[in-house]
C-alpha cells in the first residue's frame, strides 16, 4: 500500500463519497452507513499518505563490522587539519573507495556515503584500475 499515489487514493475516496452519497439520496441508509468508516478511513489515508521508508542496506553495508571500519575512518578524515592535510584526505577518501569497491560493494552505495556523484565514484575506480 505504500506505493500508491496520492491522487490515486483521492480518487478512490471521491468514488466512495459519490457512492455513499447517491445511497442517501436514493433513500438506502443501511447501505450509506456501512460506506461511512470506509469513506472515513480513506480520508484519513488522502490527509496523511503513507510515509515510504527506505529498506535497510544489504550485502557490505549492512554488516556491523563494515560500519565500525567506516565510522573510524570517518573520524579519522573529520580529524585531519583541513590546510596541510586536504591532499592526504582526498588520497584517503580513494583509498576508501577502492577497498569498498573490492568488498564488493556497489558504486551507488560507495557514492552515497561520501556524498559524491556515481560518476565520480567510477572516475576514481578506473583511474586506481589503470594505475
Amino acid at each position: 500500500m505504500n506505493n500508491i499515489p496520492k491522487v490515486s487514493l483521492e480518487d478512490s475516496l471521491y468514488v466512495l463519497q459519490l457512492a455513499r452519497e447517491t445511497a442517501l439520496a436514493q433513500n438506502r441508509q443501511t447501505q450509506a452507513k456501512r460506506m461511512t468508516p470506509l469513506v472515513e478511513e480513506m480520508r484519513g489515508l488522502v490527509a496523511n499518505p503513507p510515509q515510504t521508508t527506505t529498506p535497510p542496506s544489504t550485502g557490505v553495508m549492512g554488516q556491523s563490522d563494515f560500519k565500525t571500519l567506516l565510522n573510524i575512518s570517518q573520524e579519522k578524515v573529520g580529524q585531519q587539519n583541513q590546510s596541510t592535510d586536504s591532499i592526504t584526505s582526498v588520497l584517503e577518501r580513494n583509498r576508501l573507495i577502492g577497498a569498498m569497491s573490492e568488498a564488493n560493494m556497489s558504486d551507488v552505495d560507495i557514492a552515497r556515503q561520501f556524498s559524491m556523484s556515481r560518476e565520480e565514484v567510477q572516475l576514481v575506480l578506473s583511474f586506481q584500475k589503470n594505475r
